[in-house]
């Protein structure tokens, strides 16, 4: 076959990354520092599970088909409504609040671009079972320490904040509630078109010349200045008290907190507050979520209010973030005198929680060894040389120079 057949399809990728390995374990390990359960749902679901759930939009971008077996199926498109029906599933047997974390693949039949793939990994937590601001609070402990964790190239993230409750009594006080649906869709596509062709989506709504001065200044306002002004407008009003909080809340964290009153997420199942998080210069949101109160209601007829967020695992890659260091991993080649007492001493530091490549074939000749390892990027490997090994040294080689010494093997440790 030719290079253009074996090639993945568009929006596809063939990853050969290691730092997309380590980000989830390191998520993974944040995870379970909050208590955070694992739970693996599967990557097909039944079509009635996933249709009229996420709005016409998000809809389109279902990859949906009939199986061998002739039932309608479709591939997720996120890790939340596979949650929700779990949740459905399992309501009498769960452990409540249920706070669960999921890192898997996703599908989504997009325009393939920068940020924007057909296939891509989600790193999911939620907390199912409780309404009370204190999950969102949580959620904002796990971003900071995941943060932490990562270090600066994450510590520059914008976490925006709003709440749909909040965009409802502001278009119900505008005599805009008819257009509700309508609005929010536009408002979704705000920063991914130019304001020409935003004004003019406006305009088709049927919005006034001072109803669209109004939408202007409350939602487009920078973030102060709109929450000065939706203060004013509304008095007393839960969902403001609540973004309100939730901002101190992050501020506290060490989180750049920003209310963003035209960010109202895509999807049809939020119901409350929603995040976002921004890198700067990164055409795409890289973490997003919100509160979903009524979706395994959708399922079961039950109300279970539920809150959780994603991070995009390829999109912080793709925007730069980068990982601390996790030591230097070591490589050894191995030599027929001693390749057996050298995967011994191997195992041995390993299980001392040293990183240790060993050559997998001792009858491969020391060059083929050394030329694998060069390009494999090592700049110092070891080699077990029979008279040395026998005195308890290890020869240590720095394939930049060339030089090369005899290492006591009771020192590395």
């Amino acid at each position: 076959m030719d290079k253009e057949t074996l090639a993945p399809l568009s929006g596809f990728r063939d990853l050969a990354d290691e730092a997309k390995g380590r980000l989830e374990a390191l998520l993974r390990r944040v995870f379970e520092q909050f208590g955070y359960q694992p739970l693996e749902t599967p990557t097909l679901e039944r079509q009635e599970i996933l249709l009229n759930k996420y709005g016409a939009d998000a809809q389109k971008l279902l990859y949906l088909f009939e199986d061998n077996g002739g039932r309608k199926v479709g591939l997720r498109y996120d890790l939340t409504v596979s949650l929700a029906r779990f949740v459905a599933r399992n309501f009498g047997e769960l452990n409540w609040p249920y706070k669960r974390y999921e890192i898997g693949p996703v599908w989504r039949a997009d325009r393939a671009q920068k940020g924007r793939w057909r296939q891509f990994t989600q790193a999911d937590i939620d907390i199912v079972g409780t309404g009370s601001i204190g999950a969102e609070t949580e959620l904002l402990e796990v971003l900071s320490s995941v943060a932490e964790a990562i270090g600066p190239s994450l510590q520059r993230l914008r976490c925006l904040i709003n709440d749909r409750r909040l965009v409802g009594e502001l278009l119900l006080k505008l005599n805009l509630k008819d257009q509700q649906a309508a609005l929010m869709r536009t408002l979704d596509k705000q920063d991914k078109v130019s304001d020409d062709v935003f004004s003019a989506e406006l305009t088709k709504i049927g919005l006034s010349d001072v109803q669209l001065s109004q939408v202007r200044g409350l939602f487009l306002a920078e973030s102060d200045e709109a929450l000065d002004a939706i203060t004013e407008l509304l008095g007393q009003s839960e969902a403001l008290e609540s973004v309100k909080s939730l901002l101190a809340i992050g501020q506290e964290l060490g989180l750049q907190m920003v209310f963003a009153p035209n960010m109202v997420r895509g999807l049809d199942y939020y119901t409350g507050t929603i995040f976002e998080g921004r890198l700067p210069g990164y055409p795409s949101s890289v973490l997003g979520g919100g509160r979903y109160d009524s979706l395994v209601e959708s399922l079961i007829g039950k109300k279970v209010p539920a809150v959780g967020f994603s991070f995009g695992i390829d999109r912080l890659l793709d925007a730069g973030v980068s990982l601390p260091s996790q030591g230097s991993t070591h490589f050894l080649l191995l030599l027929p005198e001693t390749a057996e007492s050298a995967r011994r001493w191997a195992l041995s530091l390993r299980q001392q929680g040293m990183r240790i490549e060993v050559y997998p074939d001792s009858a491969v000749p020391l060059g083929g060894q050394i030329k694998y390892a060069d390009k494999r990027g090592y700049q110092t490997i070891w080699i077990p040389m029979p008279a040395e090994w026998q005195h308890g040294q290890i020869v240590e080689k720095n394939l930049e120079t060339g030089a090369q010494r005899n290492r006591p093997r009771s020192e590395i440790v």
